[in-house]
């Protein structure tokens, strides 16, 4: 992903983090990377959700973009699944469109064609007692790839489907050498987050799970507190007596899309944090 222009532009690139494996970034500025890139170990990668929102507009691209600039495992397989009936090649079609549309880079044919072969797709509503067709799948993967292959799974769906995946992750066996990212919003407070997280810790060991729940933990919230009370000149004024109004903003140019179910159990808030 590249910000700025010109000489100051930088480019963010994922990494694997030394510590446990997970996606870490280094920059490059001017070709020059600014950190030690490794290249991750082996892969098969499986992404819950795989036809909605968050895959097209952010995971497809990603991932054809760090192929695009080598820096995904040697081997590596990415199979998608979600409950819509799809077969391998319209699944192919969602990605190149995904790619086309919101990559950050152009799509080469040569680098496209040879993430295309990697992708596949498995049209079943995965939880305990219907684990088969993705089980299957990873398994016929791995087998495929050869060797020492690490398993990741991205939740990309709405978060009453954490439950059910994580059990059925865990009921397939598939838990093993096996890291799984959950994407926000993690629980709707303390104690649903608890609830999940006890869930979560049943299957998984915690060197093993990646959350993305930036809503919570916003700077920029955080840091009103402290422009508040501890700034000389806001603090006498910064209150009921000479605050009008508050206007939260939410400059986005998508609407809510497909996504009418998710949007309200989540909440405008989470939703779009």
């Amino acid at each position: 992903m590249a910000y700025g222009e010109g000489s100051h532009c930088f480019t963010t690139v994922m990494t694997t983090s030394p510590s446990n494996g997970f996606p870490g970034y280094g920059c490059m500025k001017g070709g020059t990377y600014m950190k030690h890139l490794r290249i991750p170990e082996d892969h098969v990668i499986t992404v819950f959700g795989a036809n909605g929102d968050l895959a097209r507009r952010k995971l497809l691209p990603a991932l054809y973009h760090l192929a695009a600039e080598g820096l995904m495992p040697e081997r590596y397989a990415i199979i998608g699944n979600s409950r819509s009936e799809m077969d391998v090649e319209g699944f192919r079609a969602f990605a190149r469109d995904a790619v086309d549309d919101f990559c950050r880079c152009s799509r080469s044919e040569n680098v496209w064609n040879d993430f295309a072969r990697r992708l596949s797709y498995v049209s079943c509503e995965f939880q305990p007692g219907n684990t088969d067709a993705v089980d299957d799948a990873v398994r016929k993967a791995e087998a495929e790839l050869g060797g020492e292959v690490r398993r990741l799974f991205y939740l990309a769906v709405p978060p009453p489907a954490f439950s059910p995946i994580t059990r059925g992750i865990g009921s397939a066996g598939l838990a093993e050498q096996a890291r799984v990212v959950y994407e926000k919003p993690y629980g709707t407070d303390v104690d649903s987050f608890r609830v999940l997280d006890q869930l979560v810790h049943e299957v998984l060991d915690e060197s093993q799970v990646y959350r993305i729940d930036h809503f919570l933990g916003k700077e920029t919230v955080q840091n009103i507190l402290a422009l508040r009370f501890a700034n000389g000149m806001f603090e006498p004024v910064w209150n009921r007596d000479y605050i009008d109004h508050v206007q939260i903003d939410v400059p986005e140019v998508i609407g809510i899309g497909t996504r009418a179910g998710f949007y309200e159990r989540a909440g405008a808030s989470r939703t779009w944090s």
